[in-house]
C-alpha cells in the first residue's frame, strides 16, 4: 500500500487503496483493506453483469469516520448506494448490508475521523 511517514515522524503519507479480489471458501470477494481518512480509493469495475445482488461488510477501526459505498456508471461521478430497504449504505461502526445494483463501478468513501483503518468486503453474486 505504500503507507509510511513523511518528514515529520507523525505525518502519515496517504496511500492509494485498490480493490483486491480473492476467493475464500469458494466465494469470490473484493476487499479494500486498511483505508484511512485521506487515502485515494480506486473503484471496482463490474463488467458483464446485469442486476448484481451483493452484500457489503464494513469493519475495522473507525476513529469517528463515516464509511459509505458509492456507485457510478461513468467512473467519475459517484452516488451513495442504497440497500434493499432503501437505506443509504453508510456506517460509523461495523455493519453489513444487503444490496442489489446494476451500476458499472463500486467504490467506498471514507470521511472524517482519525486514527482509523477500515476494511470493506464486497460479495457480488450473479
Amino acid at each position: 500500500m505504500g503507507r509510511g511517514f513523511g518528514p515529520s515522524s507523525t505525518e502519515i503519507i496517504m496511500a492509494t487503496v485498490s480493490p483486491i479480489t480473492s476467493v475464500v471458501d469458494g466465494i469470490p470477494r473484493v476487499t479494500w483493506a486498511d483505508i484511512v481518512t485521506g487515502d485515494t480509493i480506486t473503484s471496482l469495475p463490474v463488467p458483464g453483469r446485469k442486476l448484481t445482488p451483493a452484500s457489503v461488510q464494513i469493519g475495522g477501526t473507525f476513529g469517528g469516520a463515516t464509511v459509505k459505498l458509492q456507485v457510478s456508471n461513468d467512473n467519475t461521478t459517484f452516488y451513495d448506494l442504497k440497500d434493499t430497504s432503501g437505506t443509504t449504505v453508510s456506517a460509523t461502526s461495523g455493519a453489513i448490508f444487503e444490496l442489489s445494483s446494476s451500476a458499472a463501478y463500486f467504490k467506498p468513501s471514507l470521511t472524517s475521523g482519525s486514527a482509523n483503518a477500515v476494511d470493506i468486503t464486497l460479495i457480488l453474486r450473479g
